[in-house]
């Protein structure tokens, strides 16, 4: 025999405080509160500081590593696979669905999370180092490009999502000897603007600043993305999505003996695209040696 029974459910969004349903509120219709306006998933957030409590970290000794290897990728968020990182590109506000360029600008803005930007290095691969003398100063930025018009943060993010079409990642691959264990980590992401997809803007096509991705690790966690357009229902998280690799990208920069980039005094894509299969292929064969015999 089936029992029949109530469910009780809490639900706690940013800025509110938590709502006790009653059991006739659910009776009433208890959708309401599993789905936002747009279909997706009510947001139950917690604290940043609680989050990154429960991230769990790979953290080797430098002498287990023996094998080390750091390369700068490129996501183009118009290739299918990376889509759910682009939508929705419009509408965006602070109890919706973001896009990763939404969760990160709007903590840089809001100054919860400090990104980075060389004063003196102009090209854009160049990863700063994350010190105070490469502090972005985000007003700054909003001055110089005439943000400030806009009331709030989520007024500036529509304004420039649809042009963030690209993200650089940097990322190192090892193997720890200790565990006898091939590892990949995320160490920084910058967005890249380009002026062609979103014709409302003046802003220059480039990179804005850089993130370390540790410190975006907690507010991804906090955020779900839709994988496809067929079945919304699986919950992943943004940072699940980008440390599961779950994107596809593409070699711009070896952090070899020269440190450049692969398509530097190279006009022909087919060389390029040579170029970059090289560097990919040497991760691939030394995880698939370690187990050769």
């Amino acid at each position: 025999m089936m029992r029949k029974g109530i469910f009780y459910v809490l639900v706690a969004v940013a800025t509110f405080a938590p709502l006790a349903l009653q059991a006739q509120d659910l009776e009433a219709d208890s959708t309401q509160f599993l789905f936002d306006g747009d279909g997706s998933f009510t947001r139950i957030t917690t604290s940043p500081q609680d989050v990154a409590a429960k991230i769990i970290r790979v953290n080797p000794l430098v002498d287990d590593v023996v094998w080390r290897k750091a390369v700068l990728r490129v996501v183009d968020l118009r290739e299918r696979q990376n889509n759910p990182l682009y939508y929705p590109s419009e509408d965006l506000d602070s109890l919706g669905q973001k896009n990763l360029f939404a969760i990160m600008f709007q903590k840089v803005i809001t100054k919860q999370l400090q990104a980075y930007k060389s004063p003196s290095n102009p090209e854009q691969t160049f990863v700063p180092k994350f010190t105070k003398e490469n502090y972005f100063d985000v007003d700054e930025f909003i001055q110089a490009n005439a943000l400030n018009i806009y009331e709030t943060p989520y007024d500036m993010i529509n304004y420039l999502t649809p042009g963030v079409v690209k993200y650089y990642i940097q990322e190192v691959w090892y193997f720890n000897k200790r565990t006898s264990t091939f590892h990949s980590k995320i160490l920084a992401i910058a967005p890249l603007y380009d002026e062609k997809y979103n014709s409302r803007s003046d802003i220059r096509t480039g990179v804005w600043f850089w993130v370390p991705f540790e410190r975006l690790r907690p507010y991804l966690q906090e955020e779900f993305l839709k994988i496809n357009g067929r079945n919304t229902a699986p919950l992943v998280n943004f940072d699940e999505f980008l440390v599961s690799r779950q994107f596809d990208s593409y070699v711009i920069k070896d952090y070899d003996l020269l440190s450049r980039d692969v398509d530097k005094g190279l006009e022909d894509p087919n060389i390029i695209r040579r170029e970059q299969n090289r560097v990919e292929e040497e991760i691939l064969n030394f995880e698939q040696d370690l187990w050769h015999y």
